[in-house]
């Protein structure tokens, strides 16, 4: 049986240390849930060809920049078009987590303060419990569409 991509988180932060974090984009299959890591030189890849193409196109330089942000934003969508497998082996930080091995999602919507700063930003924390491990992930802002999706595939193991 073919495995069948369910949703996409596209850019998920596992915080590291001294506010340096990992980023990945979240693959939820009906089988299981990859993570693919954003290296940085995979986005600079991207912004490199969207200039080159605005370059082509003869667009000017406030439009080319625009193009290269959009690129970089969008860059995981491109998982829609890929099969998993395939997304899986792009980059030897990726990693799978069959989807009958997760135990719990937490999903929680947070307010924090920059350390520093006094202004507050909105997060959504995903702590994803598996047979093997325990981790936390942060996406800015909050979704609800992520979070229905989350609750569609996982059921009762995602909790809010």
């Amino acid at each position: 049986m073919e495995e069948k991509m369910l949703g996409l988180i596209p850019v998920l932060k596992k915080p590291k240390s001294f506010g340096r974090w990992d980023t990945y984009s979240l693959i939820i299959t009906d089988q299981r849930t990859i993570f693919t890591q954003l290296t940085s030189k995979m986005l600079k890849e991207a912004a490199a060809e969207a200039q080159e193409k605005g370059k082509q196109e003869g667009k000017g330089f406030f439009s080319r920049w625009a193009d290269q942000l959009r690129a970089t934003m969008a860059y995981s969508e491109r998982y829609w078009n890929i099969p998993p497998d395939e997304a899986l082996n792009e980059n030897p930080g990726n990693f799978a987590i069959p989807n009958q091995e997760i135990k719990s999602l937490k999903i929680k919507h947070k307010h924090e303060s920059s350390w520093g700063n006094e202004a507050e930003q909105s997060i959504t924390e995903i702590k994803i419990e598996s047979t093997r491990k325990k981790d936390t992930y942060n996406i800015d802002g909050y979704n609800k569409d992520i979070q229905n999706m989350l609750k569609n595939v996982f059921g009762d193991r995602a909790k809010t």
